[in-house]
């Protein structure tokens, strides 16, 4: 049986990308509009707090990339915690570790759903991630990989279902379901880019378990992820090789804190 060779960390290019472009070096978070490097004072978006962006104008940029992941996030807040006025810390680490291993969720879905070769299972799988607290001195990297794997997407909306019922019985106005919004939305991003980007379904789950759990009375906290999908990425050499393990590359850049970044 072949080795499977680990995609570590770093930037990923795209299909396109000259290689004098490609970084060599491990990425930090830096301005979420694409092609922006800034790193420095990056604020986060005041609907969401999932986006950073370095200035208003890289915001205002980004808007029409960003706006519908942002109102489904604050279309769908989460259940808050009884025992808690503010945001449970079960919930404020799962939207920082969502933000911070994007790029590393993206890469890992191009791999797993195997899209360069088929592009339809956009359509038809999900991914499905499952964590659990662990100590760090990074708020987004208080977690650790339990397990990721790829399921039907009908099993996908499944989940999504019952978590909107769960809103429903604690009293959230929840208006349309995710599965319907998550459809507009993608229709919309395709036609926008005229069919080079679409949202590809993941839904991430901590557990609040282990020897390090979060205070709170929160077990559970479900976050659905939609993960931007650019065909140049589809087609990057860097995630077209057959012996990437996107299970063991996703498992190194979560434990240890290592998450990807993407170059267009």
């Amino acid at each position: 049986m072949p080795l499977q060779r680990v995609f570590k960390a770093q930037v990923i290019t795209g299909e396109d990308t000259p290689a004098s472009d490609s970084p060599s070096t491990w990425a930090i978070r830096s301005c979420d509009l694409r092609g922006c490097k800034n790193h420095e004072k990056l604020e986060k978006c005041a609907r969401c707090r999932t986006a950073m962006y370095c200035s208003r104008e890289c915001q205002k940029a980004d808007w029409a990339r960003h706006k519908p992941y942002c109102k489904m996030t604050t279309d769908f807040p989460s259940i808050r915690d009884p025992a808690n006025s503010g945001e449970a810390p079960l919930q404020r680490h799962l939207r920082l570790w969502t933000a911070r291993f994007d790029a590393s969720l993206i890469c890992a879905a191009i791999v797993a759903l195997q899209l360069n070769k088929q592009p339809s299972n956009i359509d038809t799988l999900g991914m499905l991630i499952t964590l659990r607290p662990r100590p760090h001195p990074e708020a987004g990297a208080r977690f650790q990989l339990v397990s990721a794997e790829v399921i039907p997407m009908a099993q996908m909306m499944a989940i999504l279902v019952d978590y909107q019922q769960a809103q429903a019985r604690a009293g959230a106005d929840v208006g349309p379901t995710l599965a319907e919004l998550h459809q507009q939305h993608r229709d919309a991003l395709r036609a926008k880019s005229g069919g080079t980007e679409d949202y590809a379904t993941s839904i991430v789950i901590a557990r609040n378990e282990g020897p390090y759990p979060l205070p709170g009375e929160h077990n559970m906290e479900v976050r659905f992820k939609p993960l931007n999908i650019h065909r140049k990425f589809v087609r990057s050499p860097m995630l077209t090789d057959p012996t990437l393990d996107w299970y063991g590359s996703l498992e190194y850049q979560v434990n240890n804190d290592v998450p990807n970044r993407e170059k267009v």
